[in-house]
């Protein structure tokens, strides 16, 4: 069993950084560890209690210099507190905001001066300060010279970079290339929900495709009331995310150039719940037609916060092999917008694979500690 923690930094601190620091908060529980949504309790030796949150960074003035466990429950954060998070220790430090405010996001964060004075070289020393391992980039969609900073930094401090956002990181091959010679990890880009739209869209065009069928229409139309969705209803701050759910579609075997597909309308009422309306039309043998419609709710925030849990985890093990670059085997399965795609089922079987493997690598270090144990004490 592999004893260590992962120390984890987080770039933005709202909703979905809410969710995933209640869902590691409630992994300290050994009876909860293994809680509905987590589809690994382990990878590679480390369970979600081994996760600890060492740093965090924000440009809202309303969270800045707060503990993180407070930072989390302030206004705009419309994540449910399903778990209550005691005081971390961890102060939120300002990062620098670039272009991470835009649109409609400017008439609801203030933004702290602190934050405009921020460096990537701030960010860095206090990521080395910290001993951060392992950064997940949550800053908001449209941020992409504030999140390409973030992954500099860690190209600086060797800090394995999470890219929960569909600007390009992963898919930039000058930043890949760096990570890659750095030896450190990257994993992007997109997170997926857990189980939101776009995984449910692509599981069954996976079923559809996989039984024969000719998929002559579909589209998927998403509404929600966090922050997100307020940043993504102005159509320059959702363009990106707008190209990963059609490369996402694209990947599970259908022609996605026209396809309706992403953020259609903000909901205040709504708060973290995202409601997803998803129609397909097919054709099976001889013409004869099928159409599905079907609408989805969720809350929004705790769909990222599984994926994470997993994520992170993964990036420290790839760590630990001393893997490199993109992680290819597992990005298509966790994200929408990976720089190899594959269908739903290939890239489950996938990930399931580098699972395993890893499990398997980390009873050989077991193996080996307790024969070198042993030997000490013989």
């Amino acid at each position: 069993m592999n004893n260590r923690t992962i120390k984890i930094a987080l770039a933005g601190v709202g909703s979905c950084a809410s969710s995933f620091v209640q869902a590691v908060t409630s992994g300290r529980d050994a009876v909860i560890d293994r809680q509905p949504g987590v589809m690994y309790p382990e990878i590679g030796g480390y369970r979600l209690s081994d996760l600890e949150c060492v740093a965090a960074f924000e440009v809202d003035a309303n969270k800045i210099g707060c503990d993180l466990a407070d930072a989390l429950r302030r206004p705009p954060t419309a994540a449910v507190q399903h778990v209550h998070v005691p005081d971390t220790g961890v102060i939120v430090r300002p990062g620098p905001v670039l272009d991470g405010i835009g649109g409609r996001l400017v008439g609801v964060v203030e933004v702290d001066e602190r934050a405009r004075q921020a460096t990537i070289e701030d960010v860095a020393a206090e990521l080395r300060r910290t001993g951060a391992e392992v950064l997940v980039c949550l800053l908001p969609t449209g941020s992409v010279k504030a999140v390409q900073a973030y992954a500099r930094a860690c190209i600086a401090t060797g800090t394995a970079f999470v890219n929960a956002t569909p600007e390009s990181v992963a898919n930039d091959p000058d930043l890949a290339s760096a990570f890659a010679e750095r030896g450190i990890p990257l994993l992007g880009d997109d997170l997926r929900s857990h189980l939101g739209a776009t995984t449910l869209h692509t599981a069954l065009l996976d079923l559809l495709l996989g039984r024969g069928l000719a998929i002559k229409d579909t589209y998927q139309l998403n509404v929600g009331g966090n922050t997100d969705f307020l940043n993504l209803a102005d159509p320059l701050r959702s363009a990106t995310k707008q190209t990963s759910k059609r490369r996402a579609l694209s990947n599970a075997g259908i022609d996605a150039t026209d396809v309706a597909a992403g953020p259609n309308g903000y909901v205040k009422y709504l708060g973290d719940r995202k409601v997803c309306f998803l129609r397909i039309e097919a054709e099976s043998i001889i013409g004869a037609p099928v159409s599905m419609e079907i609408r989805l709710e969720v809350e929004d925030s705790p769909n990222a916060a599984a994926v994470l849990a997993s994520a992170v985890r993964i990036a420290r093990v790839a760590a630990d092999q001393g893997r490199s670059g993109v992680i290819d085997a597992v990005c298509a399965f966790l994200f929408k917008s990976p720089p190899v795609g594959m269908t739903e089922s290939s890239g489950l079987d996938s990930f399931r694979e580098f699972i395993a493997a890893a499990a398997s690598h980390s009873w050989q270090d077991s193996l080996r500690a307790a024969e070198l144990e042993i030997a000490r004490l013989a």
